[in-house]
């Protein structure tokens, strides 16, 4: 449910451009204010799930996100209004996000952690595959205005049921008495785990490497339909082509989890973030063939399932899995700012030269970046030990 606003929000550019005559730039700009609201209080929710558990955390935000989504409905042609109704969606998107699920999934699991991790992170790609094609049936048929509640109600129904019947933590079960006292993990004040983990170059190095992934795979994501359709392919064409996306992403999730639990992280994770090179140079090179387009939104979907399974994971084995909420919060604080800054620069050099072109020759050396930082983290640190 945490990706509904990611995967949709492409299907109403081209409504809220024909009605209120938006440029692209001005439309896809208010996402900067998730990652903004993620930066300032993402590591801070990540510590107090870290404390007492993610349960409440991801109710409370499944239930905000359905009415801050719907609210975006209400929007006029002021843009200020289009603004305010994405800050509220902002505000409440640090409580849905992946660290979230992946810190109560991290606090059960050892051995087969990186497959534990693609598994339960193979929700987004599910919302990959089924938002697009159901964000293009309901503007047909009911509108821009009412698609939104009703993206958001098809998947609330699903999800907060089962949330409410089933998800937990360690932390929680500790915290409501269902854990062994010995079992509890010891915590530091958030200033003094922070300190500690954070502010050093490893975890620098992991945070860029993941900014610089997430800025291509996460940009390409949320605009693939805009980009397939600037290359003649009818919107669609584009939007069912677009499904492959999530479909590819279970694919590579799922394939990186076990081969993080049998192999280097880093070396794995090199090849991983190449992958939308190829991607790109398949639509340059193609551009109009829907075989073509297809077939880069199949590799494109696989960097994107493998991009966050790759930073939990990694988080989790240089770092404490006891603070590893505040961690990934810090990082997903990155991700988000890729997340939110990428549409709006691709989108900018669509406006400017009416062509992605320039953009997906930009994915090559920022691929290459973070490869070269992974692959200068080292080994685990208990491998050192060893």
């Amino acid at each position: 449910m945490s990706a509904i606003s990611s995967y949709s929000t492409g299907l109403f550019f081209e409504p809220l451009e024909r009605e209120f005559g938006w440029s692209r730039v001005a439309i896809a700009s208010p996402h900067i204010l998730g990652s903004i609201a993620v930066i300032l209080f993402g590591p801070y929710v990540g510590h107090m799930m870290d404390r007492f558990g993610s349960r409440r955390v991801g109710i409370a935000g499944v239930a905000l996100l359905i009415i801050a989504f719907s609210l975006l409905g209400l929007t006029t042609a002021n843009l200020g209004l289009w603004w305010s109704l994405w800050l509220l969606l902002a505000l409440t998107s640090v409580l849905y996000q992946p660290m979230v699920w992946s810190s109560a999934v991290t606090s059960f699991f050892a051995a087969g952690r990186g497959f534990a991790l693609a598994v339960t992170l193979c929700g987004t790609s599910i919302c990959s595959v089924i938002t697009p094609p159901l964000a293009a049936f309901l503007i047909d048929q009911v509108g821009w205005r009412l698609a939104f509640p009703a993206i958001a109600l098809c998947w609330g129904i699903v999800v907060l049921p089962l949330l409410l019947l089933f998800f937990t933590s360690a932390a929680d079960k500790a915290r409501t008495g269902k854990a062994e006292q010995q079992s509890r993990p010891v915590h530091t004040s958030f200033f003094a785990s922070f300190r500690g983990e954070a502010l050093t170059l490893r975890f620098l190095q992991v945070a860029i490497a993941g900014f610089s992934i997430a800025l291509v795979v996460v940009s390409v994501a949320l605009s693939i339909v805009p980009i397939l359709s600037s290359n003649g392919i009818p919107r669609g064409t584009a939007a069912g082509i677009a499904a492959l996306l999530g479909l590819s992403s279970i694919c590579g999730r799922l394939t990186i989890g076990l081969l993080l639990d049998r192999f280097s992280g880093r070396h794995i994770a090199a090849v991983a973030v190449c992958l939308p090179i190829v991607g790109s140079l398949v639509l340059l090179g193609y551009p109009g063939s829907i075989p073509a387009a297809s077939l880069a939104v199949v590799i494109f979907g696989l960097a994107l399932g493998a991009e966050l399974d790759i930073l939990a994971y990694l988080t989790s084995r240089y770092f404490s899995v006891a603070s590893f909420g505040m961690l990934f919060g810090t990082i997903g604080a990155f991700i988000g700012l890729a997340g939110s800054t990428g549409p709006v620069l691709l989108n900018a050099v669509y406006d400017a030269t009416q062509s992605y072109e320039l953009a997906l020759i930009g994915v090559i050396p920022v691929c290459l970046i973070s490869a070269s930082l992974f692959l200068l983290l080292g080994p685990y640190p208990e491998q050192k030990k060893a």
